[in-house]
């Protein structure tokens, strides 16, 4: 069929519909004479959303503003709808290759044939004798469904072709593949497409996590509506609370990087000759702020995002803000429209065969064309019929006969049936627009209570653990050196005790708790990589850390504990004494609990004058420039190769968000003994106590063995 003179593609996604018109422009170009963005009224996938409402809303704007009278029409369909299948051909003769990919695909789709439309394309390097076949289905219904809007709307599609195919055709026609293997992201909101990509071949699959996971993240993490924890995120970057709200989408992002890296690493497996070397990245998602930087430092390959579409030729629509502000989300109209031009790599049709047929035919010559507007009439009468009350139905009566149905009417119309009054056609009506209200009443109820449902959950929870608080407080009190234990009750017996020891202050095996907070957590570790974020932003001064196990999604309690002690060996003092004593009494086989990481986060002399000195808790002395490998080294973890450096001095508030002691207390002399306190170390210490028995793998002297031993000076840290 020769190319129509100007194409419209339109995708319509969950967040908005994006169409683009395209004109063939000569040089290897394309003109862009139009282009329109239709942002929803809420997102699709919202709970209390109508989703036929607001497709239809848009469309009718989009006709509204758009005269599509004299053009043709290439729409999409979401690539988590569509299944899609890649196999290797034998070399066979041409003629072969359609019926061993019928029945490659018999073999492949999981489905009846008759349920799915399908087609397949065929890639093949000049270079290889082999033959690369990639096969596409749909299941029939879906795309009835999906093409029963434009139905309504009166929009005729030419053909019908998947998202992740589109934007393949988009960059293969732009010039953004190269030689080498490129991988194509395009986060939209409710999925994730990947495309890897070659000049002559592609692999798709598509992720479950796009921006509506994190949208929901934020509801989870600060119980907001959809729609308030939506605005959240888009104005993240300059919100007050930005911090919070990265830290709770921190999860996402990981989840997003190990799904797209174990995609990537099935593919390389089938395809061991591919070399990789970079990152498109497409999707209002990915203007995320670190988004781009977190995929580019997780998938070790840079991530670029397109500024312009190379191949369009400059033109005031080309420029216009909407287009270049929106630019990542155009990219699947516009590889529609390429392939509507001939010009795309992929020529796959979903397009049902009895709606190609009707397309067919309308375009033939007037002769032929009145030919076969009686064969239909004649024919195809019943069907037509069928269609429009269908499409009647489906809509709710949109227009004047629309009928409006309270959810109160609603439940009388669905339990005694409409009054009898009306037409066949109008009581159908009334019961699909029934339904619909009982439908938008869930969604609006599905939310409401989830907050205190979860409130209820965790003080049930915490009520069953109680008990094991004690037992927390017991095994922090045992975990104290013993010999820090005065034989003594009162005042004047723990004076009597001290005063006549003569072992100097600052040799004395002594830890005090001065004071002790507990927090129970329905998932511990989202405290403990809140608390990571929190060291990292401020003064990078977290030197130890005793344990290495990674827990996701585990109940417990976080403890932070603030002690002192006078010993003059400070974090590595109470590191040796009281935190190793911690873990490994805190990981006994029998428990109902276990500590699973315990933090030494900051600390300072109580003497140390802000700035100078040695304020911080682990200052440059002289034997750092030696490389020796002493106690102030870096312990580096294992699972999410973090590194915390230790050079940086704390004495300032605003390098820090360490626990910031009175300087008035520098003066301060004990109240038991009258001796200054101001060479005396406070610290504060974080651990993690996991609700749950201690995993077999694990064992009570895993942090085990001197600090030199597990904790090796970071070379990095000194650089």
């Amino acid at each position: 069929m020769p190319a129509p003179q100007t194409i419209w593609g339109i995708d319509i996604g969950r967040s908005a519909l994006k169409a683009v018109r395209l004109r063939a422009a000569g040089d290897g170009k394309v003109e862009l004479l139009a282009h329109d963005y239709i942002e929803h009224a809420k997102i699709l996938s919202q709970p209390d959303a109508d989703r036929d409402e607001l497709i239809s809303n848009a469309l009718e704007k989009f006709l509204s503003r758009n005269d599509l009278s004299k053009d043709s029409v290439v729409v999409s369909v979401p690539g988590q709808h569509t299944l899609a299948r890649f196999t290797k051909l034998p070399p066979v003769a041409p003629k072969k290759v359609p019926d061993i990919v019928r029945y490659e695909a018999d073999q492949q789709i999981p489905f009846d044939m008759d349920e799915v439309i399908w087609d397949y394309q065929t890639f093949k390097k000049e270079d290889l004798p082999d033959i690369e076949v990639g096969i596409f289905a749909m299941k029939r219904e879906l795309i009835r469904e999906h093409l029963l809007h434009y139905e309504q709307a009166s929009i005729e599609p030419i053909l019908v072709q998947s998202g992740p195919l589109a934007i393949y055709n988009a960059a293969h026609f732009d010039g953004m593949l190269s030689e080498d293997t490129t991988i194509i992201l395009d986060i939209g909101a409710e999925n994730t497409d990947l495309i890897i990509a070659t000049p002559e071949s592609l692999w798709t699959r598509t992720i479950g996590v796009a921006g509506n996971t994190f949208t929901e993240a934020l509801v989870k993490s600060f119980k907001l509506s959809f729609s308030k924890a939506e605005n959240l995120k888009r104005t993240a970057s300059s919100s007050k609370y930005s911090r919070q709200v990265f830290q709770a989408m921190r999860p996402i992002f990981a989840d997003l990087v190990q799904e797209l890296q174990r995609s990537i690493g099935f593919y390389s497996s089938t395809h061991r000759e591919a070399e990789i070397t970079k990152v498109i990245g497409l999707g209002n998602a990915l203007k995320l702020p670190g988004l781009q930087k977190y995929l580019q430092q997780n998938l070790g390959l840079p991530v670029e995002k397109p500024e312009k579409f190379n191949k369009i030729a400059d033109s005031s629509a080309a420029s216009a803000p909407q287009f270049t502000d929106q630019l990542l989300s155009f990219a699947i109209p516009y590889g529609l429209a390429i392939q509507g031009l001939e010009l795309g790599q992929v020529t796959t049709n979903l397009l049902p065969t009895e709606l190609a047929k009707q397309v067919v035919w309308r375009r033939k010559k007037p002769t032929f064309a009145a030919a076969a507007a009686c064969l239909l009439i004649a024919g195809g009468l019943i069907w037509f019929r069928q269609s429009a009350d269908m499409s009647a139905l489906a809509s709710g009566g949109a227009g004047a006969d629309r009928v409006s149905v309270s959810a109160d009417k609603a439940v009388d119309i669905i339990e005694r049936g409409p009054s009898g009054e009306e037409s066949p056609l109008q009581a159908a009506k009334q019961v699909l627009q029934a339904g619909q209200a009982l439908k938008r009443q869930l969604g609006q109820l599905a939310g409401e209570g989830d907050a205190e449902k979860q409130q209820a959950e965790e003080l049930i929870e915490m009520q069953q653990n109680k008990a094991i608080i004690p037992r927390i407080l017991h095994l922090v009190h045992d975990s104290v050196p013993q010999d820090a234990q005065a034989p003594a009750a009162t005042d004047a017996e723990i004076r009597k005790a001290l005063t006549e020891d003569a072992t100097p202050r600052a040799e004395r095996r002594q830890v005090f708790i001065r004071k002790f907070n507990i927090e129970w957590l329905a998932d511990v570790s989202v405290m403990s990589d809140w608390d990571f974020n929190k060291i990292e932003a401020a003064a990078q001064d977290v030197v130890r850390e005793v344990g290495d196990e990674e827990e996701e999604g585990v109940p417990g309690f976080f403890l932070r504990i603030f002690c002192e002690t006078p010993n003059e060996g400070g974090s590595e003092f109470v590191y040796e004494t009281f935190m190793k004593n911690l873990k490994e009494m805190g990981r006994q086989p029998g428990q109902p609990f276990y500590v699973n990481r315990v933090y030494l986060v900051d600390g300072q002399q109580v003497g140390a004058e802000e700035g100078g000195g040695e304020s911080g808790l682990f200052s440059r002395r002289a034997s750092r420039g030696t490389r020796s490998r002493d106690r102030e080294s870096v312990y580096t973890r294992g699972p999410r190769s973090r590194s915390y450096g230790t050079g940086r001095e704390t004495g300032s508030s605003e390098e820090s968000e360490a626990v910031e002691f009175d300087q008035a207390e520098a003066d301060m002399l004990d109240p038991l003994t009258g001796e200054s306190i101001a060479s005396d170390w406070r610290f504060e210490i974080v651990a993690e106590v996991f609700l749950e028995n201690l995993p077999e793998s694990a064992t009570s002297d895993d942090s085990g063995g001197s600090a030199d031993d597990e904790m090796d000076y970071d070379d990095e840290d000194e650089r």
